[in-house]
């Protein structure tokens, strides 16, 4: 495979998984769930910035403020702007969370911001 190739194929790949997104909220909360505390476990590193579901999800498990099945996710950067703001590129779904990857991210040499989410779950 020629490096044109490989380029083409990284690039399509950048946009059918990572995708920028100009809302920051999936989902909907509607009573009995409401909006819980916002969570920022990890920081920016050379990879990218991580705020994934299923860490949280394990690393709460049985606190009011991670529930299972949330209905809506929030996410903003650590500094309350909205994530399409930022310049950068990532995907953000129910069951991965928030995945920011620095290599995908124009120009390449810009690396993801810090985000923090929230999960809208059941009323405690």
């Amino acid at each position: 495979m020629s490096s044109n190739n490989i380029t083409f194929f990284c690039f399509l790949l950048a946009i059918v998984f990572f995708q920028s997104i100009n809302g920051m909220i999936i989902g909907e909360c509607k009573e009995p769930n409401q909006w819980k505390s916002w969570l920022n476990v990890h920081r920016p590193n050379l990879i990218g910035e991580f705020e994934l579901v299923p860490h949280y999800q394990k690393i709460f498990a049985g606190q009011s403020f991670v529930c299972l099945k949330p209905p809506a996710l929030e996410v903003l950067t650590a500094d309350n702007r909205e994530p399409s703001t930022t310049g950068d590129t990532f995907r953000f779904t129910f069951t991965e969370g928030f995945l920011c990857l620095n290599q995908i991210i124009k120009p390449k040499k810009k690396a993801c911001t810090d985000y923090k989410i929230k999960f809208c779950c059941p009323a405690s």
